[in-house]
């Protein structure tokens, strides 16, 4: 079985809504699991699609489709240590007047840590060793290709860099990496 391991380097706090409301808090995090599995593979699905362009069938092969579910099995980003839990608002701003908008003062929490771990294990089974292989750079590089996560990105959160434990992804990965997103259907 395969697994790999990624370290994530945070820039910025960062804040992945939850699912759940408390109260006194407009946005809420969850503080048990603040950088889910789901949200660590949907980001990388993301980059893989958006930043490296490779095609539909090579990412669902990947990641899974609506067909067949990913080979590959995600864990949550944990610290070193623990997360540092802190709060920050956001302001709606009335164009006119450059005031706060009435009832538009949302109080979010936001989490951050210097670094995380997750790893992702392959949990089903791939073709061949060559696939197993494709798989790998793919993930490697769709890891390498994330550089934000979560809420409020476009408002100086979320900003991180992910490298893969076994080392950065180099030149001859990024070109090996085309000439299997062109080979592909």
């Amino acid at each position: 079985m395969t697994v790999l391991s990624f370290t994530v380097v945070f820039h910025s706090p960062f804040r992945v809504g939850s699912a759940y409301a408390r109260d006194g808090v407009d946005a809420p995090l969850d503080q048990h699991d603040p950088l889910p599995p789901d949200h660590l593979k949907g980001m990388m699905r993301a980059a893989a699609t958006d930043v490296l362009n490779l095609p539909q069938a090579r990412i669902g092969e990947v990641f899974g489709s609506t067909r067949t579910p990913s080979p590959w099995s995600w864990s949550s980003a944990a610290p070193p240590g623990k997360w540092d839990f802190s709060y920050r608002h956001r302001v709606r701003i009335d164009p006119d007047t450059h005031s706060a908008l009435k009832d538009h003062v949302v109080l979010g929490e936001q989490a951050w840590s210097s670094t995380a771990r997750f790893e992702v294990s392959q949990a089903g089974a791939i073709q061949s060793d060559a696939a197993q292989r494709q798989h790998v750079l793919v993930l490697r590089c769709s890891a390498a290709a994330v550089h934000g996560l979560g809420a409020w990105r476009r408002r100086g959160l979320g900003w991180i860099g992910i490298t893969p434990d076994d080392g950065p992804v180099t030149a001859a990965d990024v070109t090996e990496l085309r000439k299997l997103a062109e080979a592909a259907p």
